[in-house]
C-alpha cells in the first residue's frame, strides 16, 4: 500500500481513538504530559465538512450509516444500548419548546480555518435540496444521542458549559449484525470476525503505560469497531455509532470511459457517480437516490477536487434536507482511480427537541451584517457586498444539539491575513481567471428567543 493511501486510510478509519493516540504518544516520547492538555474547543471544520458533504476526516468513519433492510422490510437495525439522557429536565422553554444552546460541542479537536480557493463561488458544487426561494417556517432540532462528554474533566465541562453525557454506543452484537446485513446484501461470505481493540493490542498498550505510571481506563478497553473479513478480498466495518464501510482491499476498476479520482472534473465525477449508483443500487436501499457531487476547492496546483455522495431524495423538502446531511452513501477512489471505499450514513435523529420557528434568509442576512455570526475566520465580516452565496444547512454530528444554520460564503480576498497560497507555475487555472479566497459565516437559523448562551467566536482554535 502506498504511503499516501495508508495515510488516507488512517485518517478515514481512525485505527486508534484520539485518547489512545495521546497516550501512545506520551509513552513514545518517554515523558508524561499533563492530562489537562486536551484539544481546544471545537473541531469546526470536521462538523462543517460533514454538514456540507466535504471530506474532512473524523476520528472514526465519515458520517454514520445506512443499514440494508431487515427481513421484515424495515430499514436499519434498532439499538438497545443505553439511551442518551436528556440534557436537563430544568431547561427553560419558550412556547413549550426548550431553549437550545448552539455549538455546544463534545469534540475538542482543532481542525483549522474553513477557507476555499476558487476562481468564483460558482465552482463550489453540491446538490443540496434547499434553494433561496424555499418558504420554510419551522425546522426540527435534535439532541445528538451519540454525544459523550464523560471523557472530559469536570473543570473543562464547566468552562465549556457542557453537561455530563454518556451517549449511546452500539454493542459488539449490534455492530456485527449490521456488518453482516451489508455482507448479505452484497452477496459476500464472512470468513472471519475481528473486534477492535484486540486483546493483544490492549495488552501492549497497558504494558507501555504501566512503565510511565499510567493505566488504561475502562473506556479505553471498550469495543470500538467490528470488522468482517469477507470473500472477494473485502472488509466490512461497523462502529459504535453504527457507522459502516465497505473496503475493497483490491480496489475495483471502473470502465475505461470513466475518470474517478481525487482530481476528476465535476463532469467526470458526476458521470462516474451515475455509473456507481447504478452498479451498486442494491446497496443503497433508497427510494429516490440523488447524486451529490460536492466540493470544488482548488489546491496550489489549481486542481479542483470533488467527492461523490448519494442521498435519499424521497419525502418533502425538510426530509430531503435531513437526508442530505444524515442519510447518505459515499463512494471514494484510491490513488489509481479505482473504487476503494463505500461509506454508509444514517444518523440517529430519534431525540427530536421540537419544530422551531426559523429566520427568513433576509433576517439571517441582517443579523450577519449586525455582526451576530459564528465563524472560523479571524476576518471581520467585510460587508454585504462581499456575500457570494447563501445556504441553509444542518450542523452537525459533532454537536450536542443538531440544529440548522444559515451559511454565508464571503469573499475575503481583500484581507492580507489570509493570503492565497503560492500557486505552482504550472497550475491549471482557467484562462483569464484569478483565484479568490472565500470563508464562511454562520447565523443560527432558529429564531433568537429560543437560543440560550449564544457564544462569540474569535476565530482561534488552539490555545
Amino acid at each position: 500500500m502506498s504511503t499516501k493511501k495508508s495515510k488516507k486510510l488512517f485518517r478515514a478509519i481512525g485505527e486508534i481513538d484520539d485518547k489512545m493516540l495521546l497516550k501512545a504518544d506520551q509513552v513514545q516520547i518517554g515523558s508524561k504530559k499533563k492530562k489537562s492538555g486536551y484539544f481546544w474547543f471545537y473541531g469546526i471544520a470536521a462538523c462543517i465538512a460533514a454538514a456540507a458533504g466535504i471530506g474532512v476526516y473524523q476520528t472514526q468513519f465519515s458520517g454514520s450509516i445506512v443499514s440494508p433492510p431487515s427481513s421484515s422490510g424495515e430499514t436499519g437495525i434498532s439499538v438497545s444500548g443505553s439511551q442518551a439522557p436528556s440534557i436537563s429536565s430544568e431547561i427553560p422553554s419558550v412556547n413549550e419548546l426548550p431553549t437550545i444552546t448552539p455549538w455546544q460541542t463534545y469534540q475538542f479537536r482543532g481542525e483549522g480555518f474553513e477557507g476555499y480557493v476558487l476562481t468564483d463561488i460558482s465552482e463550489l458544487k453540491s446538490a443540496a435540496p434547499w434553494t433561496e426561494d424555499a418558504e420554510l417556517k419551522t425546522l426540527p432540532v435534535f439532541h445528538n444521542v451519540y454525544a459523550t462528554t464523560a471523557q472530559y474533566p469536570e473543570d473543562i465541562r464547566k468552562r465549556e458549559h457542557l453537561p455530563l453525557l454518556e451517549g449511546k454506543r452500539a454493542t459488539v452484537e449490534e455492530m456485527e449484525a449490521l456488518a453482516r446485513s451489508i455482507a448479505d446484501g452484497f452477496g459476500v461470505a464472512v470468513e472471519s470476525v475481528k473486534v477492535d481493540p484486540t486483546e493483544e493490542y490492549l495488552a501492549a498498550v497497558k504494558e507501555k503505560l504501566e512503565k510511565v505510571g499510567d493505566a488504561l481506563s475502562e473506556e479505553d478497553t471498550l469495543p470500538t469497531r467490528v470488522t468482517l473479513i469477507c470473500s472477494g478480498d473485502i472488509e466490512i466495518m461497523a462502529d459504535t455509532a453504527l457507522e459502516a464501510r465497505i473496503e475493497f482491499k483490491t480496489p475495483v476498476s471502473l470502465p475505461a470511459e470513466y475518470q474517478f479520482n481525487d482530481h476528476s472534473s465535476y463532469e467526470e465525477m458526476a458521470a462516474a457517480g451515475e455509473y456507481l449508483v447504478k452498479e451498486y443500487e442494491r446497496l443503497l436501499h433508497m427510494e429516490k437516490p440523488v447524486l451529490n457531487v460536492t466540493g470544488g476547492d482548488r489546491n496550489i496546483y489549481g486542481e479542483q477536487s470533488f467527492t461523490c455522495y448519494v442521498y435519499e431524495g424521497a419525502g418533502d423538502l425538510i426530509q430531503q434536507m435531513l437526508n442530505y446531511h444524515f442519510n447518505t452513501v459515499r463512494f471514494s477512489p484510491d490513488d489509481d482511480g479505482k473504487l476503494w471505499l463505500i461509506d454508509f450514513t444514517n444518523y440517529d435523529l430519534s431525540e427530536k427537541l421540537g419544530d422551531y420557528p426559523i429566520l427568513t434568509l433576509e433576517d439571517a442576512r441582517s443579523k450577519l451584517i449586525e455582526g451576530k455570526y459564528i465563524t472560523s475566520s479571524s476576518t471581520k465580516f467585510p460587508g454585504q457586498e462581499y456575500i457570494a452565496k447563501s445556504e441553509l444547512i444542518y450542523m452537525g454530528s459533532g454537536d450536542i444539539t443538531i440544529m440548522p444554520y444559515y451559511r454565508f460564503y464571503v469573499d475575503i480576498s481583500m484581507d492580507e491575513t489570509w493570503k492565497l497560497p503560492d500557486i505552482d507555475n504550472n497550475a491549471v487555472i482557467p484562462e483569464g481567471k484569478t483565484l479568490k479566497r472565500y470563508t464562511a459565516y454562520y447565523v443560527p437559523a432558529v429564531q433568537e428567543e429560543y437560543i440560550k448562551d449564544m457564544p462569540a467566536w474569535d476565530g482561534n482554535f488552539n490555545s
